[in-house]
């Protein structure tokens, strides 16, 4: 199967979100708010919040992978976290996965960067499949997320 893959554009919003909402229900999780607007309004202009590469293949969207920089202060060194990376099933084990997350990868070198990383949900035994061939998981890492009402409490307290 030859497949392109290319950075976003801003027309490609809506590609971007239903390959979104479809990786929510592969997930189990519920609908995201994420809609065109905030693509548009976050992932374009002077500061853009993420980035995205997308598949293509015959024209037609195949995946995606939405990422943003971070830093690790322990090496001094620049990167890529990896938000999301989907890959609608009919476009499965053609490497398309593998090509986005390189792109991901020369993404990070272009921008100076020397590393990318990403979680993923435990239990799901495809995608840890996919990602032992190509990374290597921190045995030492849990990951912890301040969000809704926890997130609201630390920012009252440092008010």
């Amino acid at each position: 199967m030859k497949f392109n893959i290319r950075p976003a554009e801003a027309r490609d919003g809506a590609e971007v979100v239903a390959m979104a909402q479809e990786l929510s229900a592969h997930e189990s999780k519920p609908v995201r708010s994420f809609d065109e607007t905030d693509f548009r309004r976050d992932g374009f202009g002077a500061d853009p919040a993420f980035l995205v590469r997308i598949a293509e293949v015959a024209g037609q969207s195949a995946g995606y992978a939405l990422f943003h920089p971070t830093y690790d202060a322990e090496g001094g060194e620049r990167g890529l976290y990896i938000h999301d990376l989907y890959v609608r099933p009919a476009y499965r084990d053609q490497g398309i996965g593998r090509a986005l997350l390189a792109a991901v990868c020369q993404a990070a070198r272009d921008s100076g960067g020397s590393f990318v990383w990403w979680c993923m949900i435990d239990g799901n035994r495809k995608a840890e499949a996919f990602y032992g061939r190509h990374a290597v998981p921190l045995q030492d890492l849990r990951i912890w997320i301040a969000d809704g009402e926890h997130f609201n409490r630390l920012v009252e307290r440092a008010a």
